[in-house]
């Protein structure tokens, strides 16, 4: 079984960013550099035959590039308790309508939908079980956090695998945007790899 995600991958200088602001206080699990990403919907576990035909079906998707921001910080909690500390992403009208978009295209495939409403961010920590006193001591800190404006030019199929030191995430599928004016590292490096072909505007696995 693939455990699947569709996400934004961030530029390298926002990612060093976010890596900068780890801190010593415990029960935190920091996100590893290389994993920093922008969530757009959370699919599971599905066989080789529906990860083929998410693949297809997002590559139907067409939008144009647009610029992200990350400004400022939250935390999710469950009665008083720190599950998780992420820094909040602009909520732009480009970014939503690319969210629905592939909520759209899963929805043709039969993914089911994902119950909770989509709140953008980019997760830095998360806790099993810690006191919000610490958490709230960070956000404080590292206040006020901006990244400023960044091109986003394409969107990725991520696949998940779990590992005793933490999750491995690989770009199973990378979509570009639309739109000449907004290049985007991220998909050059991606398209470069040996192993890894365009095909139809997408980026597909060879393997």
């Amino acid at each position: 079984m693939n455990r699947l995600f569709v996400a934004l991958a961030l530029p390298d200088h926002v990612r060093a960013a976010l890596s900068r602001l780890r801190r010593g206080f415990p029960g935190a699990r920091w996100v590893a550099e290389e994993n920093f990403h922008l969530t757009l919907r959370f699919i599971g576990a599905v066989d080789n035959r529906a990860m083929d035909d998410i693949a297809a079906q997002l590559d139907r998707v067409r939008e144009p590039g647009f610029d992200l921001e990350l400004d400022g910080f939250g935390c999710f909690e469950t009665k008083g308790r720190a599950r998780a500390l992420w820094t909040r992403v602009v909520a732009s009208d480009e970014l939503l309508h690319l969210q629905r978009k592939i909520d759209t295209a899963l929805d043709a495939v039969g993914v089911e939908r994902e119950t909770r409403r989509f709140k953008p961010h980019v997760t830095l920590a998360r806790f099993k079980d810690a006191p919000l006193g610490p958490v709230n001591d960070f956000i404080c800190e590292a206040s006020p956090f901006s990244t400023g404006p960044f091109p986003v030019g394409s969107f990725t199929l991520y696949r998940s695998f779990l590992h005793r030191d933490g999750p491995i995430y690989r770009p199973e599928v990378v979509y570009p945007l639309d739109g000449d004016a907004f290049s985007d590292p991220y998909f050059d490096e991606f398209r470069d790899e040996e192993d890894y072909e365009i095909t139809d505007g997408a980026a597909l696995s060879s393997h």
